[in-house]
């Protein structure tokens, strides 16, 4: 299993847990979310960007790093205290600031 459907796994086990459909999660997210967007990164037809998971993270009532297998990751797993508050502090961010830190390190979605 690669690393898309890890995460489509886990965020669908999130999603049945409690009881959510696919549209009721779009909906809690404001709309922001197609139901089959949604799918889509439940399939791991799409990766789940950090900005989706941050947002789908809340109705979810989880975290983005729980969404995104970070505790399966090794590099995360290895990262030091100033690595994972810098992380922390970006997944908080408001995402124009966040969109203003990808382009700054020249980063794409």
């Amino acid at each position: 299993m690669n690393l898309k459907e890890k995460i489509g796994e886990r965020l669908r086990e999130q999603r049945t847990n409690l009881g959510l459909s696919l549209k009721e999660l779009s909906d809690a997210s404001g709309g922001l979310y197609s139901p089959s967007r949604i799918g889509n990164y439940e399939q791991g037809i799409r990766m789940l960007p950090l900005e989706v998971a941050n947002n789908l993270s809340k109705p979810l009532k989880c975290s983005a790093p729980f969404l995104l297998c970070y505790d399966e990751n090794e590099t995360i797993a290895s990262m030091s205290p100033a690595q994972i508050e810098l992380l922390r502090a970006y997944m908080q961010a408001p995402a124009t600031l966040q969109e203003g830190v990808r382009r700054l390190l020249n980063l794409k979605d």
